[in-house]
């Protein structure tokens, strides 16, 4: 079995302009919702520093779409979930979640209005916190252009230090084929989304029941 067919060197016959599409939305899918925690996002960035090494994509251009791309979908997490007053952003969400979890998420959106600043910049920085500091700290007396840059300072750093990091490893084989295949479960989490999403709506019970 070929383990080399993912090889992100495969996506040097892509235009950029497709691939920096892609990363914007797998980026900005992975901090606005939730299901963003099912998805490898420091890979993206990364693989762009690969693409960076290899001569498909400019450094900048790499850094700067990966940044704004995940601070925007954080930025939409903090506003839905204030609007909705809910850290999932989904009520219903949070009443079945078990009290243990539930207590879990009470003590971080405490460290989050007490600390918003602070929470909202380093959890940004890391994986899986990423996707939810945005909606603890909408808990918090934070306001919405304050998170905005701060999410996008952070998000700059974040961006720039994984897209080099990527360029430095990007003359190993088992890197570059390791990241084509991080990809995977990104894509089928949000192919899979948009299909449940036409499915809902589509349904009988859903679609005009007169």
């Amino acid at each position: 079995m070929n383990l080399n067919i993912l090889d992100v060197d495969r996506l040097s016959s892509v235009p950029v302009w497709v691939v920096f599409t892609i990363v914007f939305v797998l980026l900005a899918f992975e901090s606005a919702t939730l299901l963003g925690l099912f998805t490898p996002g420091n890979s993206v960035p990364i693989t762009l520093g690969v693409l960076t090494s290899i001569g498909v994509v400019p450094w900048l251009p790499a850094v700067v779409t990966a940044a704004v791309a995940s601070s925007m979908g954080a930025q939409w997490a903090f506003w839905h979930s204030r609007r909705t007053a809910t850290v999932s952003g989904l009520g219903r969400v949070e009443s079945a979640l078990p009290a243990a979890v539930m207590r879990v998420v009470l003590g971080l959106t405490t460290q989050a209005r007490s600390r918003p600043r602070a929470v909202a910049t380093a959890g940004h920085l890391i994986g899986g916190i990423r996707t939810v500091t945005p909606r603890l700290v909408a808990t918090s007396s934070l306001r919405h252009r304050e998170y905005a840059l701060l999410s996008l300072l952070a998000a700059v750093v974040w961006a720039a230090v994984l897209v080099s990091a990527g360029a430095w490893l990007g003359d190993r084989t088992i890197i570059r084929t390791a990241l084509g295949y991080a990809w995977i479960p990104a894509l089928t989490v949000m192919v899979v989304t948009q299909l449940r999403r036409r499915t809902r709506s589509s349904s009988p019970e859903l679609v005009g029941a007169r």
